[in-house]
């Protein structure tokens, strides 16, 4: 179990398949939703290209005008779907090259995406991006080194983001009176009414909801350093919280997103505290 663990290119399958899903679940939605993207759409370029960025004859405006205009930009969703189910693929058959070229086929298509879609992007997308490019870079010099590196990247980001979020709220008087998980699930958009008529008369209940979400969030990085398979316990919560967040408030690319970054915790870990095998 420990070798397998600390294989890293096992790790690396473990992370993309994860991430895969989630980018292939994101990418499709835009293609299906491609209508938003026509003129006269939600996101048409009439409206999303009236930016600085792409406004006059500089070359960078030129290249985003023909780059990300409606047709333009249909191809490269495409090619990004194609490039995020590749990734496995060439993990698992080992090519050194086709794992680097889908990489750079996904990190540059990605970033084109929040290039282009400039609304909506949260924290899932961005966490995506490291990722992958975190990947390419510990890939692109053929190390073990390198990809050594990228790993524990990707699973120092992932704590550090757990840890920010869970130390605002602890700082946050709101959220330390409870019932802020309950204001939540009540809402119109990130509610869902069952729980939320659950929840109201439990002040108790909410309080140790919110509690134990921001607790656990600000002492995440101690996955790092308590070993195996104490880091499980880490990855289990995580799993729960985000299912629970997908579920109830619909945020499902978290899931995917966050999810990725567990088999690189998992490895730092073993790597940092062992663990019985």
């Amino acid at each position: 179990m420990i070798e397998l663990l600390s294989d890293q290119r096992a790790i690396v399958l473990g992370i993309v398949a994860i991430a895969g899903v989630g980018a292939t679940i994101s990418t499709l939605e835009w293609i299906s939703n491609r209508q938003q993207l026509q003129d006269g759409g939600l996101y048409c370029w009439e409206i999303v290209g009236s930016r600085p960025l792409t406004v006059g004859n500089r070359i960078q405006a030129r290249v985003a005008q023909q780059t990300l205009k409606y047709e333009s930009y249909l191809g490269i969703l495409w090619t990004r779907l194609g490039a995020v189910v590749s990734v496995p693929v060439a993990v698992w058959t080992g090519s050194y090259i086709a794992t680097v070229l889908s990489l750079l086929l996904v990190v540059l298509t990605t970033l084109v995406m929040n290039v282009r879609s400039i609304y909506g992007m949260d924290g899932s997308d961005q966490m995506t991006t490291q990722v992958y490019g975190a990947l390419l870079l510990g890939y692109l010099p053929h190390t073990a080194l390198a990809l050594n590196a990228a790993l524990w990247y990707i699973a120092l980001q992932a704590c550090l983001a757990y840890f920010t979020s869970g130390i605002a709220k602890a700082i946050s008087p709101v959220w330390r009176a409870g019932g802020t998980v309950y204001r939540i699930f009540n809402t119109r958009t990130y509610g869902y009414e069952p729980v939320a008529r659950f929840l109201k008369d439990r002040p108790r209940l909410n309080k140790f909801l919110d509690w134990s979400g921001f607790g656990v969030e600000s002492i995440f990085p101690l996955a790092l350093v308590v070993g195996f398979p104490a880091v499980l316990v880490f990855i289990a919560w995580g799993i729960a919280f985000h299912a629970m967040n997908a579920l109830v408030m619909g945020l499902n690319s978290f899931f995917w997103a966050f999810c990725a970054t567990y088999p690189a915790i998992v490895y730092v870990a073993v790597s940092v505290g062992g663990g019985a095998s």
